[in-house]
């Protein structure tokens, strides 16, 4: 048994101090492993055991950084949530204008990411979400009002700026930015 307490690894008896760097390093091997293995197998499919195989562990040791599949899940929808949120704030403040933000956006989610694995773990979360529409969804639902707010922030600005027509409904276009980028996501899982 194995019970972590302030930066060390209590094993009957034996003592190892293991570093913050180790700990979000195996951390973060998991979420790649679930994240992995959710899109080859789905979330349903895939057990607490193949994911600590896939990240290299014993079946017990993926216990001390997850309590539960489902935390798991949790833990691999909020990474994603960040990456994305990141990826928006990183282009938005590195383009010269508000509609160059807005273009580089949409360059990176619609062109350069282009990892399947990451795509169809998406999808396999939203329907998970669309399963338990009142426990992960409304998580889904809120990171979605988040991207789509971060959206109409950035068209609202560019009309600010004279770049896009104010005449045009920036909640509308954000939803249909948002609803297009979804569309586009599902057609590079086509093959060819």
């Amino acid at each position: 048994m194995f019970i972590h307490v302030a930066g060390y690894l209590l094993s009957e008896g034996a003592v190892t101090r293991v570093t913050h760097q180790y700990v979000a390093a195996r951390r973060e091997a998991i979420l790649d492993a679930a994240a992995r293995l959710f899109a080859r197998k789905g979330i349903t499919s895939a057990t607490m055991a193949d994911i600590a195989a896939e990240a290299d562990l014993s079946a017990g040791a993926i216990y001390r950084y997850f309590a539960s599949k489902n935390e798991l899940l949790r833990a691999v929808f909020d990474e994603a949530v960040t990456r994305n949120q990141q990826l928006f704030r990183e282009e938005a403040l590195a383009a010269p204008s508000p509609l160059e933000a807005l273009k580089r956006v949409g360059r990176r989610v619609w062109v350069e990411l282009d990892d399947r694995d990451a795509l169809i773990c998406d999808i396999q979360m939203a329907l998970t979400a669309a399963r338990e529409p009142y426990d992960f969804g409304i998580e889904l639902s809120r990171n979605r009002e988040s991207i789509r707010q971060l959206l109409e922030e950035l068209i609202r600005a560019a009309q600010d700026a004279g770049e896009i027509d104010r005449s045009i409904d920036a909640s509308a276009l954000a939803f249909l930015l948002q609803a297009t980028t979804s569309g586009v996501q599902m057609l590079k899982l086509d093959p060819g």
